[in-house]
């Protein structure tokens, strides 16, 4: 039983050193003016200082959960009973990753086939392109993953008024928020936030027209706004895989 009790206790306070390490370092840096370019405040808020806190936490709550039956027990009894506490946390975390991971309900997929991003990014006709369509670099950047798209090969191809760069990129894994990021010869980095769910409607066909969100320099710590340089414009849709 004491070591059931430290195992809830032990989860309970993981967690909230965690919250409380990652916002609160967040908002430090924040305070700090420290960048969140691309997210990355907000990546080591999250992978940096949230499993430290998590990790005090987890020590706390244990010995918490062990030293609530009223009884102090010897030194060496609450280091093992401690140890047991954490073996017993560590696997259940473990069968709980498994069994999520097993299930797939962290992939994007329509009755068990995968999906992609179909996607166009437009400027004005007269926009000089790199001639070089390899010198482009662009990277879907969803939560964990982190995918590089197929360039048509008539791309940049002209649309009335318009040259129109095409390609298509796999959306792997089910996440709310997704970047498009596009870098060029010209050192700026367009990055594009896509307008789009956790789980997006392949039935809804092309979206809107959408310019460019935010630029990112070299050595710049924060992104700025776009200027004339950046007449870019981009729309999307799904696709399933077979259809």
């Amino acid at each position: 039983m004491p070591i059931i009790r430290a195992m809830i206790w032990g989860v309970i306070g993981a967690v909230a050193g965690y919250l409380a390490a990652a916002f609160g370092s967040d908002a430090v840096m924040g305070w700090q003016g420290v960048s969140d370019f691309e997210g990355g405040r907000g990546m080591a808020a999250a992978f940096v200082f949230g499993p430290f806190g998590g990790l005090a936490g987890l020590i706390l709550g244990i010995w918490f959960g062990l030293r609530r039956t009223g009884r102090r027990p010897g030194a060496g009894k609450l280091v093992g009973q401690g140890a047991l506490a954490v073996v017993g946390i560590v696997a259940l975390v473990a069968g709980g990753i498994y069994l999520y991971w097993e299930s797939g309900e962290h992939r994007l997929t329509y009755d068990g086939s995968g999906a992609n991003l179909d996607f166009e990014i437009r400027t004005p006709a007269s926009f000089q392109w790199p001639a070089d369509k390899n010198t482009i670099d662009l990277e879907l950047d969803a939560g964990s993953s982190r995918m590089s798209p197929s360039i048509s090969d008539d791309s940049p191809r002209r649309d009335a008024d318009w040259a129109v760069l095409s390609g298509t990129i796999e959306l792997y894994l089910r996440v709310s928020q997704r970047l498009l990021v596009m870098r060029m010869p010209d050192g700026r980095d367009r990055i594009f936030r896509l307008r789009l769910p956790a789980t997006p409607d392949p039935g809804a066909g092309w979206s809107d027209w959408y310019k460019v969100d935010f630029i990112g320099l070299p050595n710049q710590p924060q992104t700025v706004s776009p200027g004339p340089e950046d007449p870019f414009e981009i729309r999307y849709k799904v696709s399933v895989w077979g259809q």
